[in-house]
């Protein structure tokens, strides 16, 4: 079986240790995400509830896209193991590894409870953007379309309406390594090249608790050569992770032309992502499915200047046109 740099015909770039090649197939919608809305998510659940159509067009991608590496994930067990069946079906029929590089959530507790997806940890994020995008945040986050989508109808958190978590509530933070290691266990028997942590560092960055980012890492650094993380708020977690000297590979955070899901703001994010010293893969180039084409490449690779780039997959004609979209930028670069 041809490795996944045998196989690519993308070119690549080096983060930390590993090199990967600069397209990388993310796993949205294949685990039920549009970014869209609920009709268009029910409408991907029924495109990709099987194992062959998923197949079908992973085959696709590294077969005449030469695109050899994935996103893989653990956060919906029945889709990503169906992912996961794709992914292994699709070396077996093309006879070629594909890289993998896995989303691993960060278990953060307070007094026994996870909290990193809870309001108070919305409530913190949107303190500290305000902080540092004033008006222009606030008026971005009521508007952005991904967040939006991700609400679901739902009220946008604030502390105007929950409290923050204080600083003596973030001392008592925790990372619950048994748990980790249950989430660990979903990649058992898969071949990682990177580790990804979630974008909980996040929530850890701004309430100062970088012992547990250090701790985490250490973590994870005895399991996986190269590891990065991911960062939902780059305009305000990017530079606390660099001053703090953090010691990841390199960073996954959203970059796309429109701004959209770009905290505080586009301008902020985009200067905090090229201040850097690592490599950044971006995430959501195409806005969710809302600025697509070679225009969406463009950016992300002349703009941006990031390393690499992860986008969404979705039928095969899609991919078709992303591919070929994508390729095309790269070529001419």
């Amino acid at each position: 079986m041809k490795t996944y740099l045998e196989g690519s015909k993308i070119e690549t770039t080096t983060i930390g240790d590993t090199q990967i090649p600069r397209l990388i197939m993310g796993i949205h919608p294949y685990d039920g995400c549009s970014y869209q809305n609920e009709q268009r998510d029910d409408i991907n659940f029924k495109a990709f509830n099987q194992v062959g159509r998923v197949t079908q067009v992973l085959r696709y991608a590294v077969e005449e896209a030469g695109i050899t590496t994935a996103q893989i994930d653990h956060m919906l067990p029945q889709l990503d193991r169906l992912h996961l069946q794709a992914i292994w079906e699709t070396e077996q029929l093309t006879n070629t590894q594909i890289g993998l590089i896995a989303y691993i959530l960060i278990p953060i507790t307070l007094d026994g409870e996870l909290v990193a997806y809870s309001n108070r940890a919305h409530s913190t994020f949107f303190a500290h953007n305000e902080n540092l995008g004033g008006q222009e945040f606030c008026d971005k986050i009521r508007q952005d379309a991904i967040v939006g989508y991700n609400l679901g109808g739902g009220a946008l958190v604030s502390p105007a309406t929950v409290p923050p978590y204080t600083t003596e509530e973030a001392a008592r933070f925790e990372i619950d390594y048994d748990i980790l290691e249950g989430y660990l266990g979903f990649f058992a028997g898969c071949d990682i090249q990177i580790a990804d942590p979630g974008a909980e560092i996040d929530l850890l960055a701004m309430t100062g608790r970088f012992d547990l980012i250090r701790d985490y890492l250490a973590f994870l650094r005895r399991r996986f050569k190269t590891v990065i993380t991911s960062v939902h708020h780059a305009g305000v977690t990017l530079p606390l992770l660099e001053t703090e000297d953090i010691p990841v590979d390199g960073y996954l955070t959203t970059v796309n032309q429109p701004g959209t899901f770009m905290f505080p703001t586009r301008e902020i994010a985009l200067d905090a992502i090229r201040q850097v010293q690592k490599p950044v893969i971006a995430i959501k180039p195409m806005a969710g499915g809302r600025y697509l084409g070679h225009k969406a490449f463009e950016f992300v690779f002349e703009e941006a200047r990031v390393a690499a780039s992860m986008f969404g997959m979705g039928t095969l004609y899609q991919v078709e046109a992303t591919t070929r979209a994508a390729t095309a930028v790269l070529q001419a670069a």
